[in-house]
């Protein structure tokens, strides 16, 4: 990839001519389309905490109620939504019926030289407990 950037600014430069385009080579993940937005149930949740009730936590990942879920992080949060890789889970919160939180989690990456030395893990450690943790991607 270093060698085809550099290629293509050589003839940007005018320097080089490369030979044309055969074919483009299609990026799923730059393309993929946007979740859909969807109309949530928006009243406010204004109150003392105990007036919500209790809580339900509900996964959703692969579920119809997934496509909430996405348009709701879409739409919301700061981040916007991105296609998890790998492992995940989605949970959609509601209170009285209404959604009222989403939260994601994601498998944790396998090498991360700082958060091992902040836990205290040595490599064997690391190796042993790694599938222990979870990484909260969208909250």
């Amino acid at each position: 990839m270093v060698c085809r950037g550099l290629m293509l600014e050589l003839e940007r430069a005018g320097h080089i001519q490369l030979p044309p385009i055969r074919f483009k080579v299609r990026n799923n993940l730059s393309e993929r389309e946007r979740p859909e937005p969807l109309v949530p149930d928006t009243r406010p949740v204004r109150g003392p905490l105990h007036q919500l009730g209790s809580l339900d936590f509900q996964q959703v990942r692969r579920t119809a109620q997934e496509a909430l879920f996405n348009s709701l992080v879409e739409q919301y949060h700061y981040l916007a939504y991105e296609q998890p890789v790998g492992e995940h889970l989605k949970y959609l919160v509601s209170s009285n019926g209404q959604a009222i939180a989403c939260l994601a989690w994601c498998s944790a990456p396998r090498h991360l030289a700082s958060r091992d030395r902040f836990i205290g893990w040595s490599a064997e450690a690391r190796r042993r407990n790694l599938a222990l943790l979870a990484y909260n991607t969208r909250f």
